[in-house]
């Protein structure tokens, strides 16, 4: 069952994002054409959906989006820092990745591969830390985590500071299974910046003590040029997709706790 609902979640999370959304008001503008009684609604949803569809994909757009979480991530962590905190641990997050006969390098997103940069520089600054990966597998053959740790030795980080998490299928997961062995120390976390607010809410709801760590920032070069920053590109749909989804994950955390937490008042209330 709980697979189901894991699949569930993510199918939903999938059309609300902006290219589901927008096909989804295609083909439902689409289907009201053959009848002359709706054909007007259609054709209303169907330029809706390519306003929508353009405005998502402008870089402006996708700035305005992503910048306030990667604002709430805060600026790259310093290892004096960490340490000062008692932070002997380095967490680092799974991101995406890519099936095929590939190197680990090709098999991980860009964002997996700033995330293992950035744990192996706090690594580096840190005597005696461990570097903590988690990620499961999506190919069948080698776990996200897996293939980060291949990339941290790979940069210098020693097998025996590393630990590999491949269990865990999403963030809830990854905060539920680490609180195992991280307990109430603190620790530095290491994700995208703009994965950082939702990130440090499913932990911090598991009782653990994260230090932010972002990494993979994506607003804070300089602006481009006008003209680039208003005209549609693929680019700008990512940004805005990326922020969406992290958006839509937030929402998501906030109900699954308030749900958790009326659970108990209606057993008292019983």
């Amino acid at each position: 069952m709980a697979d189901v609902l894991f699949s569930l979640k993510k199918i939903a999370g999938l059309l609300l994002l902006p290219v589901g959304l927008v096909c989804l008001l295609w083909l439902t503008g689409a289907l009201h054409l053959p009848w002359p009684g709706k054909r007007r609604r259609g054709l209303t949803l169907i330029l809706l959906a390519g306003a929508l569809l353009a405005a998502l994909s402008l870089p402006a757009t996708g700035r305005a989006l992503l910048a306030p979480l990667e604002r709430q991530a805060g600026p790259y962590a310093q290892p004096m820092a960490l340490m000062a905190a008692g932070a002997m641990d380095i967490v680092v997050l799974g991101g995406a990745q890519q099936a095929g006969e590939l190197s680990a390098a090709d098999r991980l997103s860009a964002a997996s591969l700033r995330r293992v940069a950035e744990g192996v520089r706090l690594w580096r600054g840190v005597p005696g830390a461990r570097l903590i990966f988690s990620g499961e597998a999506s190919d069948g053959r080698s776990s996200v985590a897996a293939d980060m740790a291949e990339m941290a030795t790979r940069l210098g980080a020693p097998s025996a500071s590393i630990v590999v998490d491949e269990a865990s299928r999403d963030t809830a997961d990854q905060a539920a299974i680490l609180a195992r062995d991280l307990g109430a120390r603190p620790f530095a976390l290491v994700t995208s910046a703009a994965h950082m607010p939702r990130a440090l809410t499913m932990f911090r709801a598991q009782g653990l003590r994260p230090l932010p760590a972002p990494a993979d920032f994506r607003c804070a070069t300089g602006d481009d040029p006008a003209y680039r920053r208003f005209m549609p590109q693929a680019q700008g749909l990512l940004m805005s997709q990326d922020a969406i989804y992290e958006y839509l994950g937030l929402m998501w955390a906030w109900l699954h706790d308030f749900w958790a937490a009326e659970r108990p008042r209606a057993a008292d209330a019983s």
